[in-house]
């Protein structure tokens, strides 16, 4: 069975193409989700200042336990950023073990952000959230056209 194997990109562009697109794509998301994070991390000191004046060690914790996630998720977006870089080269070249290593590293990745994210959604504010629910769209499109891609370029080896 296996996932859903796409002939084009968009009804556009071919599978090498779509790759190329899609992995500029997401380096540019993972870069600005990056940003985001920092952002979304340097906003939550006035809260631990609040608490810690306060002497709420609970509210205190929460916030510590937030920053702690969002560090995480942009150290997460960063090597992401990486290979990306990485993923752009490998199609590029057509080096079908490059593309399979992203594709797993990819479904990873995806899991790791939607449960880190899941887990600290209601704490982020409307426009983080909705750019993460974009980006996991385009996550899943792209898990279906880089594993796409890497079945077609088995299949020209074969030949």
């Amino acid at each position: 069975m296996g996932l859903p194997r796409l002939q084009r990109c968009c009804f556009l562009f071919d599978l090498m193409t779509g790759n190329i697109i899609m992995g500029c794509l997401s380096a540019f998301l993972s870069l600005t989700m990056v940003i985001i994070l920092i952002v979304e991390a340097c906003t939550l000191e006035p809260y631990k200042k609040e608490a810690i004046e306060d002497d709420d060690l609970n509210a205190e914790a929460a916030v510590t336990g937030l920053y702690a996630m969002t560090i995480i998720l942009m150290v997460m977006f960063f090597a992401k950023l990486c290979f990306d870089i990485f993923f752009i080269y490998g199609v590029i070249t057509e080096k079908a073990p490059v593309i399979r290593a992203y594709f797993f590293m990819w479904v990873v990745f995806f899991l790791l952000s939607m449960f880190t994210f899941s887990l600290n959604a209601p704490h982020y504010n409307a426009g983080t959230i909705c750019m993460e629910v974009f980006y996991i769209s385009l996550n899943v499109y792209a898990i279906l056209l880089s594993n796409s891609f890497y079945k077609e370029l088995n299949s020209r080896e074969e030949v």
